[in-house]
């Protein structure tokens, strides 16, 4: 990741944020997860990189990181949050920020996505430490300004969430038995 971030198309990207992308990118697979480098982009961001588990047969994107112009943005997916309830409310405040702040509430009936049969595809419903909450996951769960001293932190959920299985030929398991 780093070689990749010194060519000069990235040059718009800050040195704080830079050396935030190769800390998360590095606790990522150190953790297992694979991502398949910074791939151009167009809806949040000019180039993304998605990361995802290993060994499955339709990736199922956990983390995004965007590239804007003047900052980037750390994107992580959640399912089951209730299932993972205790881990949320114990969690530092700048991970826990995104779970129970205003942000992005979710709008039925006015909502323009993806509504079939008058249900949401991107509504989460959850409760945080006695709280219920209604978000669209179509915007939640992104993280601003993260510093690079926190980054393996970003990734803590993401394990307690989508846990990597030692699978005979992934290459997580691959690279446990070097």
């Amino acid at each position: 990741m780093k070689s990749q971030l010194l060519d000069e198309k990235y040059g718009f990207v800050s040195e704080k944020d830079k050396a935030f992308i190769i800390a998360f990118n590095d606790a990522m697979v150190s953790a297992g997860y694979e991502n398949n480098g910074i791939q151009p982009y167009v809806v949040f961001g000019k180039y993304k990189i998605e990361y995802f588990k290993p060994g499955t047969k339709t990736k199922k994107y956990i983390a995004r990181v965007y590239f804007r112009e003047d900052e980037i943005v750390l994107r992580l997916y959640f399912s089951d949050i209730d299932k993972h309830r205790t881990y949320i409310e114990n969690a530092p405040d700048f991970i826990k920020k995104p779970f129970v702040d205003e942000s992005h509430r979710c709008k039925m009936p006015d909502c323009k996505g993806m509504i079939t049969n008058g249900k949401c595809r991107y509504r989460k419903t959850y409760t945080i430490s006695g709280t219920s909450y209604i978000k669209c996951a179509e915007q939640s769960f992104m993280y601003y300004n993260m510093d690079v001293k926190n980054a393996e932190s970003y990734t803590k959920p993401l394990v307690a969430f989508y846990p990597i299985k030692n699978v005979v030929g992934n290459s997580h398991s691959r690279n446990k038995a070097k």
